[in-house]
Formats: structure tokens, sequence, C-alpha cells
């Protein structure tokens, strides 16, 4: 036998990119490539000859051969997955880290002379990239199924608990981590309705839902929920969410109502039926307000914290003072800074909480920008094609809710496009439909359309009312359209909704087309520096922030003058050089409104910019210029050229 080095097989093993494995009738080690030796640390002198348990420690291999000897028995072929077989081998990557893989088994050749074929294929990026995915798809989920007051689930194609919610966890009695993995089944009382269930859910066929379950609590007693369940698909694996609901209440309500004749009855059910429907619409309208709540509190702190960042970030990359490297380090920088400011705009465009600011917006450019997030959020069985017309003018929008209301549109049709289908996103130039009495001018269409199941004309006069959902109980809030319908309106446009069952829906949203001299929709790395000179008093109670925006300043040419708070700028205003106020909004004792309008009253005609990233500024101060943070050197510029 050739040396491994000129054994023309073992060349090409060696090339393979995933590991090999060949393993004698003895489970004896008789090929090993390069792959292996990189993955485990094993070289192949060492290998050659030995079972995988002398060269593997833990239950791993053990697992692993055992399933060899099963597929030299049977002649058949074998996958094992990470999903259900993890760290079957404790395999690492180049880098150090722990290497996630697929395990498949193969006999080959004829007894007595069987071989197995071993391979193992690392799938660490791809279990990475899918986790990620997953989160940033799900993270809306996630929070409103944690807070659900309903018992949720997602099980496996097993029947095994895959996820449980903390409602779940109080219903069952258990910690959730004592649920997981463990068969539904194990926690009911009398399964057989369930089993029945669950095998026509996972086969397609109609199940009449709700079904009434009795689930044995950890304490031995018995709690009555009726439960919901759909199947869906992620990749190429298949999940069941259940929904459940406490009934006990009801039940003993049912009992005490038997007595009672049947009008009664059926008044009691009628009437049962809207304080229900009631409750859930209000329940899901307090879900979107905490939530909206608690996003735009995280989103103004990360407006503060971004602000130096952005503006020291800014004022490097301007002087440009390092070394090529250190420039590209830099440049690398600014722009995950900017990443981050867009993303804390859409954040605040979720919660309500950033003004609506329009401007003239390119239509076509926003589809294209946002083409990217869309098609990661559709996932693989959705094409996305898009059709924008040339030469299409600017619209008049808010491009951050603009953006908003594109995703929320594409997240609806990728709802109803379970099996696949395609997702159309257009920009035309067109004629309003006549229903629509808008103001007389040109208008410009964003569309969404796609090939899901489509609505009947019930459903879809329905479509634009708050809190009116086609979607299961928790999957939905009712608001997505009735927030864009809004939009459209408040922008001088128009929402217009068509649907055929079977075909799909068409979503278009009428904008004005923006007018000549309107002001333009800008990136940050558009606007121009313009220099000033005079003395500028400067009020911030943050430090970090006041910092770097006097350096921002000082490097346009100002002199500086810092405050720490509303009253020291009022003391400092006595100095009559101050030819600028610049101050924040948001600081302990008096705002910057508040300051504002005391300086106003000191020192009638001071040119005046409020720093602020809240929307209620807008009501409170509409008379005075803002820059919202977080803000670049350019913007804080351009802020104050426009004072004079």
């Amino acid at each position: 036998m050739p040396p491994p080095d000129q054994d023309p097989a073992q060349i090409i093993a060696d090339a393979l990119d995933s590991g090999l494995i060949v393993l004698d009738g003895n489970l004896r080690v008789a090929a090993w490539n390069s792959w292996m030796s990189s993955a485990s640390g094993v070289a192949y002198d060492d290998a050659i000859g030995q079972t995988l348990e002398k060269l593997f420690k833990g239950p791993g291999a053990a697992r692993l051969s055992s399933a060899v000897s099963v597929a030299l028995e049977s002649g058949a072929s074998r996958l094992l997955t990470h999903t259900l077989h993890p760290a079957l081998l404790p395999l690492k990557t180049r880098a150090g880290q722990t290497l996630i893989h697929d395990v498949t088994i193969r006999p080959v050749g004829d007894p007595p002379d069987t071989h197995c074929l071993v391979q193992i294929v690392d799938v660490t990026v791809a279990v990475g990239r899918e986790k990620v995915l997953r989160q940033r798809q799900n993270a809306r989920y996630d929070a409103v199924v944690d807070s659900a007051v309903d018992p949720i689930l997602t099980l496996d194609t097993d029947g095994r608990i895959q996820l449980a919610n903390a409602a779940a966890a109080r219903e069952f009695g258990y910690a959730p981590e004592e649920l997981m993995g463990q068969p539904l089944t194990n926690f009911l009382d009398d399964a057989k309705g369930w089993k029945f269930a669950w095998v026509r859910v996972l086969t397609g066929l109609e199940v009449h839902w709700p079904v009434e379950l009795a689930v044995r609590r950890e304490d031995g007693t018995l709690s009555y929920v009726e439960v919901s369940a759909s199947r869906w698909q992620s990749d190429s694996r298949a999940f069941v969410t259940a929904i459940l609901r406490d009934v006990n209440e009801r039940r003993a309500a049912d009992a005490e109502m038997r007595s009672l004749n049947e009008t009664l009855e059926a008044r009691v059910r009628a009437r049962t039926s809207d304080l229900e429907r009631a409750h859930e619409q209000l329940r899901q309208s307090q879900k979107m307000e905490a939530v909206g709540q608690l996003t735009g509190g995280i989103a103004h702190d990360f407006n503060n914290l971004l602000t130096p960042i952005l503006g020291g970030l800014d004022i490097l990359h301007r002087r440009g003072l390092g070394d090529a490297r250190s420039n590209r380090l830099i440049d690398g920088a600014l722009q995950s800074a900017e990443r981050a400011r867009t993303l804390v705009q859409r954040l605040l465009a979720f919660a309500r909480q950033q003004p609506l600011q329009a401007s003239a917006v390119d239509l076509g450019q926003v589809v294209r920008d946002m083409t990217e997030l869309i098609g990661s959020t559709l996932g693989p069985r959705i094409r996305l094609v898009t059709d924008i017309a040339e030469d299409l003018p600017r619209a008049m929008a808010d491009p951050n809710q603009l953006e908003m209301a594109l995703l929320n549109l594409a997240v609806n049709a990728r709802d109803a496009m379970a099996d696949g289908g395609t997702l159309t996103l257009g920009a035309q130039f067109g004629v309003v439909p006549s229903k629509y009495k808008l103001a007389p001018g040109r208008y410009v269409r964003l569309s969404v359309s796609d090939t899901g199941t489509g609505m009947d004309p019930a459903t879809l006069a329905k479509a634009v009312e708050p809190f009116f959902s086609t979607k299961e109980i928790g999957k939905g809030t009712g608001l997505g359209l009735s927030m864009i319908h809004g939009l459209a309106a408040q922008l001088g446009g128009a929402l217009d909704l068509s649907s055929t069952v079977g075909v799909g829906t068409t979503v278009d949203m009428w904008l004005p087309v923006a007018e000549d001299g309107a002001a333009v929709a800008q990136s940050h790395e558009e606007l121009s520096l313009t220099t000033g000179a005079g003395i500028v008093l400067l009020v911030d109670d943050e430090d970090l922030i006041r910092a770097s925006t006097a350096q921002m300043l000082a490097d346009l040419g100002y002199e500086v003058i810092e405050a720490a708070s509303a009253k020291m700028g009022l003391h400092h205003l006595e100095d009559e050089r101050v030819d600028l106020v610049v101050t924040d909004h948001l600081m302990p004792g008096m705002t910057g409104a508040e300051f504002a309008r005391e300086v106003q009253a000191k020192r009638p005609g001071l040119p005046i910019l409020i720093i602020s990233g809240f929307a209620e500024l807008e009501d409170l101060a509409p008379d005075l210029p803002r820059l919202t943070k977080p803000f670049r050197q350019g913007e804080l510029a351009a802020g104050l050229a426009a004072l004079r």
C-alpha cells in the first residue's frame, strides 16, 4: 500500500471539505482524511487501526459506533443530525470553536468485506447564520409570546416540546426547562383527543379547534384547557404551535348554567363571546403599547449613547490624522454607527415616538435599500421581484415610516404564502382611483403584491379596521394595516387594497409627488460641511455629548461656552457676545424647550437650535429649529447655517 501522501484515494479524500472516516467490519479506522486530522487533532498515523472510542472520549463516540454497527447489520444508510445527536465527536473549527456537525453513515461493500463510510459535515456557520436570522425575524414574535397570558407551546413532529412560554410553565406547574424535550402526552390525563387531533394537524387534515384537554399538573391536580394548534415550516423542519386557554372557570360556569332554558343559554353564549373578543382586543392593545414604550425608551437611551460615538468618529474621519489602516478602521466604525442610527430610527418609528418628517423621497431607492432585509425575512420559499419605473418623480413621505410600512406589508404577504409564492415590490407613476377624493395633483404608487391565499370581499372590507386580523390569536395585533392607512392619509395620500381568494392580494400606497424645491431626503454622507464664526452657548447635561458637540463646533470655527444645565446656561447668557444657543431638550430641572422660552424672553431674536430625539418636542416647541440625535458634524453645520 503506498504511503498516504502518494495514495490517489487518500489525496482525493484530503481534498474534501468535510470529514471522511472508513471503518472496517471490526469498527476500526481504515481511512482518515486531513480534514479529520485538523478538526480532531488526531494525526492520520495515530488514527489508523483504532476504534472511535479509543480516539474520542465521551459518550458521543460510543453512540456513533453503535449507529455504525446497526448500519452494517441492516445495510441501510443513516443520517445523524446535530439537532437530534448534538456533539457526537469533540471536534473544533480552525478558530478553536466547537464544530457543530452532521454525520452520514453509509455501508459499502459486500460481506465479509463490508466497510462503513462515515462522513462528517461542518454546519457551524449555517447553524450560526440560521440562529441570527431566526432571532432577527422572530424578535417581535418572541417578545409577544413571552408576555402572553395564554400558554403557548411549540412541538416538533415527534410531539416533543421545543418551546414553552412562562404562562405554559405556570399552567403545567413545572419549570420551563423541565418541559423541554418531553412529549406533551406525558402531561395529559387522557391523551386520546390530542392524539387524534395531532395526526390530523400533521397530515394537513381539518381539525375542529379548539380541543379540550385535561392537564395533569406536577402536584397531581387536573387543570382543563382548550387547545388550538397549527403546523408551520422552518426550512426543512416542521413544527406545531399550540395555544392553550384555561377553561376551568368556564367549565364551572357551564355546570351552573345547565339548569337554565335554551334561550337564556344562547344569550349568555353570545354575551360571553362579545366579552372575550373585547378583552382580547384590549389585551392586544396593551401589549402593543407596552412593547412600544419599552422600544421607545431603549431607542432614546441608545440615541444618547450613539451621539458622542458618532460625533467623535466623524471628527476623526474628517481630520484623517491616522495612517491608512487606522482610517479604514475609523471608516468601518463610522459605518457601523450609521447602521446603529438607522436601527434606532426604525425602533422609534415602530414605537411611534419619532415625529413625521416628510421630505422628497426616491421610492425606487427605498425599495432597493429594503430588498435585502425583506428578502431575509421572507425565507427561501418566496421569490422576491421588484418593478420600479424609470425617471419616477420623488414623493412626499417620511422615509423611516415608509420603510416600516413596507416591511410590515412584506411580513403580511409572507404569512399569506405559507406554501411559497412570489412577492412583488413596485414603484410606479399612475392615476389614483376616483373613489379616493384626494387633492388635485400628481401621485406615485408604492405597491406590494403577493400570490397568497387572498381575502374574500367581507374580509377585505374590514382589513384596515383597528384590531381586525386574519391571523391566529397571539400572531397578529390587527394594527399593521390601520397604521399604514393612517400614514398614507397623514401624508396626503391613500391606501388601496385589492384581493382575490386563491390568487393573492395587492396593496397600493398612493403618495403625492414632491413639489419643486421640497427638501430632499439625504444620506448623512451627502450633507456639506458649512463653517461658521461667532460664540455658541452649548447647554447639555451629558458630559460626553457636550464634549463631542463642543469639539464639532470648535472645528467649524465657533468659539464655545459650555453649560451643564439650563440654570448655568441662563447665567452665561448674560454675556452679550453669545451669537447662537445650542441646547439639549431633556435635562433635569428645566427642559430645553423651557430654557429656549427663557432665552427668547431675555434675548429676543437670538437663534436657538434644540437637540433631541423626542417626538413630543414637536408639540412643545413647533416653532424652534430642531436637530435629531444622533448627528454628525455636517448635520450640525447645516442646522446652524439654517438659523442665520
